[in-house]
C-alpha cells in the first residue's frame, strides 16, 4: 500500500505543474509584459488559467472618419454711428430736415452695409453683409445737442472676418456730418472707423460713400476684399481734370490761379497767371468755370 500511494503521489505531482515543479523556469514560460506606470511588470501566465485582462486590437479595415465642415453661424453685430449736428440751421434746412424725418418713416433712410478683408470663394468679390438702416432718426434727429448716437444692427455669418471697410448710403433730402462708426460683437473686439466727412444725398451723388477702418496697411499688404474699394476712391478723389466742381463734390485736382482779375471789365483788373510754367507755385484746387471772355 505504501509502495501504491508513492506511485500515484509521484503522477499527481507530474500533472500539477505549479505543485511538483518548484523550479522558476516552468513559471516564466509565456511571459507577458505590461505597462505600470512606465516600468515593465512581468508576469507568469499558468497553463490552463484563463487570462481576464483586457486586450486592445486595432483593425486595418476600419473606415476612414469624414471631416464635415461645420455650417456657419449667423450672429448679430451692432453699429454706433455718431452724427454731428450744424450749429445753426436757416429756414429752408429746418424744412428739409423735418421732411426727412418723416421720409425715414417710409423707407428713405441712411442704410449701412459691412465689407469684410476677405474674398469669398464662390463669388470671389468681397464678403458683405446684410444692409442695416440707422434706428430712430425721426425721433433723434430733433435733439439740440452736438452729437447724436445712432444704431444699426447687421447679420454676418461666422466666417464672415473683420470688417475692414462699411458703406453709407444717404437716402435722405439733407446731407449729414458723420463722426464716426464703431462695430461691436465680433470676436476680434471693436472695430473703429474713423468719417469725420459730410454723406451727400443720393440726388448729388448716387453712389455709396466708403469709409475705412483705422487699421493702416501698405500697398503690398492691403486685403484681398478692400482693394478694388480703395482703388475706387482713390480714383473718385483725383478726378479726371473735366467738367465744373461743385460744392458738394471731394475731388482734389488741382488747377493755375488764373481767376485772380477780371480782364473783362478793363484791363486794370487783369491779373497774371500764377502756378504755370514760370511761376510753379502756388496751385489750388481745380473749380472747373468757364474762362473770361477777354482772353
Amino acid at each position: 500500500m505504501a509502495l501504491v500511494r508513492e506511485i500515484m503521489g509521484s503522477s499527481l505531482m507530474d500533472k500539477s505543474s505549479f505543485l511538483g515543479d518548484p523550479s522558476p523556469n516552468r513559471l516564466l514560460k509565456n511571459r507577458v509584459f505590461l505597462p505600470f506606470e512606465g516600468k515593465r511588470v512581468q508576469r507568469g501566465i499558468r497553463r490552463g488559467v484563463k487570462s481576464i485582462a483586457p486586450v486592445a486590437a486595432i483593425s486595418e479595415d476600419l473606415d476612414l472618419v469624414k471631416v464635415v465642415p461645420e455650417k456657419a453661424v449667423k450672429f448679430k453685430v451692432r453699429a454706433v454711428v455718431t452724427v454731428r449736428n450744424k450749429n445753426k440751421e436757416d429756414f429752408k434746412e429746418v424744412l428739409v430736415k423735418h421732411l426727412d424725418a418723416f421720409t425715414d418713416k417710409i423707407g428713405r433712410n441712411v442704410a449701412l452695409q459691412l465689407v469684410s478683408n476677405d474674398i469669398d470663394p464662390k463669388t470671389k468679390a468681397p464678403k458683405k453683409s446684410n444692409e442695416a438702416v440707422l434706428k430712430d432718426w425721426s425721433r433723434k434727429s430733433n435733439l439740440k445737442t452736438e452729437r447724436v448716437n445712432y444704431i444699426a444692427e447687421f447679420v454676418v455669418d461666422s466666417n464672415f472676418g473683420i470688417p475692414g471697410a462699411i458703406t453709407v448710403g444717404n437716402n435722405h433730402q439733407q446731407e449729414f456730418f458723420l463722426e464716426s462708426i464703431t462695430i461691436e460683437g465680433f470676436a476680434c473686439g471693436p472695430v473703429h472707423f474713423p468719417c469725420n466727412s459730410w454723406v451727400q444725398s443720393r440726388k448729388d451723388h448716387p453712389g455709396k460713400r466708403v469709409f475705412f477702418s483705422n487699421q493702416p496697411y501698405l500697398p503690398n499688404e492691403t486685403p484681398e476684399g478692400l482693394k478694388a474699394l480703395r482703388e475706387r476712391e482713390l480714383r473718385e478723389l483725383r478726378g479726371d481734370g473735366q467738367g465744373e466742381r461743385k460744392l458738394c463734390d471731394r475731388v482734389y485736382d488741382f488747377d493755375v490761379y488764373n481767376d485772380l482779375g477780371n480782364p473783362d471789365k478793363g484791363i486794370d483788373f487783369a491779373r497774371p497767371v500764377l502756378g504755370g510754367d514760370k511761376i510753379p507755385y502756388p496751385r489750388r484746387c481745380r473749380t472747373g468755370r468757364p474762362p473770361t471772355d477777354t482772353g
